[in-house]
């Protein structure tokens, strides 16, 4: 596929074209042009057609269509298409090469041509100069001999007679019109001499039949003038009743443009073949483009257009249009320099373009920058964000630091999107009309998009519609006005910025690397902290690894092993400095810009990306950390990169990421203790006591400090270490301050744990297990009297016993544990009673044994009567007050018995209640279990003597808790645990001999609503 320069040949000197050699003088141009030439560089538009085929109708005799009004701007192809006629109707030989298929071209020979441009201005006014050309300069002498003079419609009757077609062309009339409207004449001017001569031309030639007038307008220039030759033409429409035909010459918006360019521009262009071969290549990446949606799907559409605008991109046309009607930009003539200004910056330039658009215009070139200067005035928009000597200019840093050129196209070519200096005229591309115009066959969208991204941060002069099209002013933006805050920062409080920030960002949480973050630290402040702990210092980089006051600082240090550097490769810290100066401008914008301000949402918009610009420039600038190591008995910083990947929808926690670097290998910091045991525990045994049995803690925690070979654990991790060491039996808190690694021999010692409560006999079902007497241990027991190696010795790990003590004695058969001292289990007292509701009366037992006291009247049943016997009560609610006592063991307990004919158990409502039970209640079901502890964590209800039953045999589980009070929440996380082992669906049973409620009241809710049957003389309430 051939590049532009490679394909196309251009005209002579068509990258020389100036506005000035243009401009076409009618009176001169049609006697000396040779109309071949004229031809082979003049393409057809419709206006022109139109024009052609009707005016020679006319000067054929075959039309009624006398006058012909061409409107459009300055430079709009007026004149060219007046010399075009003017050179057809003169030659017949030319008329049939160029236009030999148009009607009634050959039926005339060659008419008379009088032009006139309006830009002269003969003594003899315009009448006397046409006149003159027509060769009868004699008929009209008196209107001008005397001073102006209108010739009336018979004089110019006169003056057109004859069988000879005629031809009057009358170019650039509005500013002789508007010349002549301020020279006086009598009570009026000059000019209304002139627009009664114009008027009368007018109707005198509509009544002759070959007598065709052209006359050129201005839009938007020469107001009076304009406006008197259009009263004139309404004069002469009144008159005869018909209007003048209007003619566009040039349709700017259409592709006559590409055609009128490529014949002036171009002798040759390639064959349709490789056009279309440019149109494929563009239709596919613009199709890719449109699956990734970088641009609107309609993008497509526009590679079927570039068959009929090549060389040009289709989308060159839309963006001229944007500024095409600007006062000072001469349309058809000001685009065909401007053009030349764009081929001379393609064919000067080294790089492959393939469709030549707005983006390749060369601003280092001077005529090139000039040219789009002087259409817009925005020298200054193209100095600062665009193109400078000194390669100073936003763009130009842009590119240089992403060694492409990227952001040159895309700030030129929305700086030609912004041209236009008409009021509310639509300025800019959005961002897809953008890509239509930028992708080639070499560049995709992300390139682009990238560079404008880069540029929407920097430019001084770009903006932003709501309805997100991009272009440039003269105002300043926001960008500068941040730019300006941020040049203008103190020091001390960017410096201060910077340091927030970065504790922010490494603020220590788990504290498992570092207690402390110091960032850009005096190093005095340093020494001192890293006395009791462990700090991450952040240091600027100096190229140096590590920097230089690192090295220095770590040298002197006592506690080696508490440093962690957190540094980086490159002395970038300037780039810091800037950062933190555009997050310091926006902080100040946030308190002046209110919420109803338009610039709101750009300054969000901002403040997120300087924010993210902040963090990227720290994770680059900061990206090693150095910790504490030893490389052949000398104490180093050892170097490591800080690991970069962390998820992308998180905020950045620079603790984790110091984390995950430091855990993996070479691993420096251990956060799982127990699974590291062995290792740890090596470690600490070789550098921290070293040839000593035994050391202060203290000393332990201090030497971790300073041996750099020591592994790094979380905050508390020693005391961790040390418990489980301790727990494993291989070191020993001696209890004073030191810990010893090689503990003393171990003594026996007896674990009893009650397997049941007493029954009503007292008996109690006791589990027996020992620690520290091997693995064939020897029990002796000896129920109320002391025990000794003489003693019976227990042949199971159980015991049912109702004695009221039992000592047991654990010994180690292998000798290598002490015998330690024996120990002593208590029976308890329990006290019951049997209620005959018949007789009213009642009876109490105790057990195992022991004598009973009671009383009915609430005082100390300590000092109350012998129970000998059943007792009598009346038929009133009454509470019998029991204490009972046996070999120096005690109980007490309260029964309550309801009124005579009553079934309910009394309860006071407001006093708190404990629920006694010799035989445990059951909430028999899953449901009934969850429903009664989710009641008890509201009401705060305690329980003792629970037992768990989760699933069915085989896969059961038991969990009993013995006399200790216990929360419904822990019951409750327990049993999430248990049921973690088992199916969702497992039965769950718990049962409880004692329940605490703060209240009767919640006592009696809380079993009504389970259903529990509360029995006489099972609620006490003191």
């Amino acid at each position: 596929m051939k590049t532009i320069k490679s394909a196309c040949q251009l005209q002579p000197k068509a990258l020389e074209i100036n506005v000035g050699d243009q401009i076409e003088q009618l009176d001169q141009i049609i006697q000396d042009t040779n109309g071949q030439d004229y031809f082979k560089k003049t393409f057809i538009t419709d206006g022109m057609k139109t024009l052609l085929s009707k005016g020679m109708a006319r000067l054929a005799g075959k039309s009624n269509d006398t006058v012909f009004h061409l409107k459009q701007a300055m430079g709009g192809g007026k004149t060219h298409l007046m010399v075009g006629f003017g050179l057809l109707a003169k030659d017949s030989a030319l008329r049939e090469t160029q236009i030999g298929s148009m009607p009634y071209q050959s039926d005339f020979g060659s008419a008379k041509i009088a032009a006139f441009n309006g830009r002269n201005n003969p003594h003899t006014y315009f009448w006397g100069e046409i006149a003159r050309q027509l060769g009868k300069e004699s008929l009209f002498r008196e209107y001008w001999e005397s001073g102006a003079k209108a010739p009336d419609e018979q004089s110019w009757i006169n003056l057109l007679d004859g069988e000879e077609p005629i031809l009057i062309l009358l170019d650039e009339m509005p500013p002789y019109f508007h010349y002549y409207s301020t020279q006086v004449l009598g009570h009026g001017t000059i000019a209304d001499v002139v627009t009664r001569a114009f008027s009368n031309m007018l109707t005198a030639a509509q009544k002759k039949k070959n007598v065709c007038i052209v006359v050129s307008d201005l839009e938007a220039a020469y107001d009076t003038g304009g406006k008197l030759i259009q009263r004139a033409l309404d004069d002469a429409t009144q008159e005869l009743g018909r209007a003048e035909v209007s003619i566009t010459p040039v349709n700017l918006e259409s592709n006559e443009i590409y055609e009128i360019l490529r014949k002036r521009l171009f002798l040759s262009l390639p064959d349709k073949s490789e056009i279309a071969e440019v149109a494929s290549v563009y239709a596919s990446r613009l199709a890719e483009a449109a699956k990734a949606k970088t641009v609107e799907r309609s993008a497509e559409a526009l590679a079927n257009e570039i068959e009929s605008t090549y060389p040009f991109h289709p989308s060159f046309k839309s963006i001229v249009a944007l500024f095409k009607e600007n006062e000072k930009f001469k349309q058809t003539r000001g685009l065909m320099e401007l053009v030349s200004r764009l081929l001379k910056s393609v064919w000067e330039s080294s790089e492959d373009v393939y469709l030549i658009g707005a983006q390749h215009f060369d601003l280092s070139i001077h005529d090139v920058r000039e040219k789009l200067a002087d259409i817009s005035e925005m020298r200054d928009v193209i100095a600062r964000d665009l193109w400078d000597s000194t390669d100073s200019a936003h763009a130009q840093i842009i590119d240089i630091n992403s060694r492409n050129h990227y952001a040159k196209q895309v700030g030129t070519l929305l700086l030609t999107a912004s041209l236009s200096t008409a009021v509310n005229s639509v300025k800019g591309l959005t961002q897809s009309e953008m890509l239509e115009c930028l992708i080639d066959p070499n560049h995709q969208g992300s390139g682009f998009l990238t560079a404008f991204s880069e540029l929407q941060k920097s430019a001084w002069y770009l903006h932003q519609t709501q309805e997100g099209r991009n272009y440039f002013s003269h105002q300043e933006n926001l960008t500068k006005k941040l730019q300006g805050y941020a040049d203008k920062a103190p020091q001390n409080k960017v410096d201060e910025l910077i340091r927030h920030r970065l504790e922010e960002m490494y603020k220590p949480v788990t504290k498992e690397a570092y207690e402390k973050v110091l960032p850009l630290p005096e190093m005095d402040e340093a020494e001192a902290v890293l006395k009791t702990g462990r700090a991450l210092l952040i240091i600027s980089p100096d190229g140096k690894t590590p920097p230089g006051v690192v090295a220095n600082f770590f040298k002197d240090l006592v506690n080696k092993n508490n440093v962690l550097v957190l540094t980086g490769d490159k002395s970038s810290i300037a780039s810091i400095d800037k950062a933190a100066r555009h997050v310091y401008a926006v902080t100040k914008a946030d308190k002046e810009i209110p919420d109803s301000h338009p610039q709101r949402k750009e300054l969000d918009e901002k403040k997120a990306q300087y924010e993210q610009d902040f963090q990227t420039t720290v994770l680059s600038v900061f990206d090693k950390l150095l910790f504490p190591g030893n490389n052949r008995g000398e104490d180093v910083l050892r170097p490591k990169a800080l690991d970069s990947t962390y998820p992308s929808n998180e905020p950045y926690n620079g603790e984790r990421q110091v984390v995950k670097t430091l855990t993996s290998d070479p691993i420096k910091l251990y956060t799982q203790i127990s699974e590291n045991f062995d290792a740890l525990r090596a470690r600490a045994e070789s550098l921290l006591f070293g040839s000593q049995d035994e050391a202060r803690k203290t000393d332990l925690l201090d030497r971790m400090k300073q041996k750099t070979q020591m592994p790094w654990l979380p905050s508390r991790g020693f005391d961790q270490l040390a418990i489980e060491a301790c727990q494993r039996g291989v070191w020993e808190d001696l209890g004073n301050g030191f810990i010893t690694k090689k503990p003393k021999p171990k003594t026996t010692e007896v674990i009893i744990s009650e397997d049941s409560s007493p029954d009503d006999s007292g008996t109690v079902r006791l589990k027996i297990d020992v620690v520290n007497a091997g693995n064939s241990p020897r029990i002796y027991f000896a129920e109320e009297s002391e025990v000794s190696e003489s003693s019976p010795v227990l042949n199971d790990n159980t015991l049912a016993t109702k004695a009221l003590r039992v000592q047991f004695l654990a010994v180690d058969p292998t000798g290598r544990n002490l015998t330690g001292a024996p120990t002593t289990w208590k029976n308890r007292l329990t006290l019951r009673n049997k209620f005959n509701e018949v007789s009213r009366t009642v009876e109490l037992f105790v057990a195992p044994k022991g004598i009973i006291k009671y009383t009915l009247d609430g005082s100390e049943p300590r000092n109350g009567l012998d129970y000998t016997g059943p007792i009598q009560i009346g038929d009133a609610e009454t509470t019998i007050y029991v204490f009972a006592e046996c070999d120096g063991l005690e109980v007490k307990r309260n029964f309550t018995f309801y009124k005579s004919g009553s079934k309910e158990v009394p309860i006071i409502k407001e006093a708190p209640a404990v629920l006694y039970s010799a035989s445990p209640k059951r909430l028999d079901s899953s449901s009934k279990t969850y429903e009664g502890l989710k009641m008890a964590k509201e009401k705060n209800i305690e329980f003792e003597q629970v037992t768990l039953m989760v699933g069915s045999a085989p896969k059961v589980i038991h969990l009993s808790l013995g006399e200790m009070r216990i929360s419904a929440g822990f019951i409750e996380k327990e049993l999430a645990h248990l049921q973690t082992l088992l199916s969702p669906d497992a039965p769950v049973i718990m049962t409880f001999k004692k329940a605490y409620t703060p209240t009767g009241y919640d006592l009696e809710q809380f079993t009504k609503q389970l259903g529990i049957e509360i029995g006489n003389g099972e609620v006490d309430q003191k």
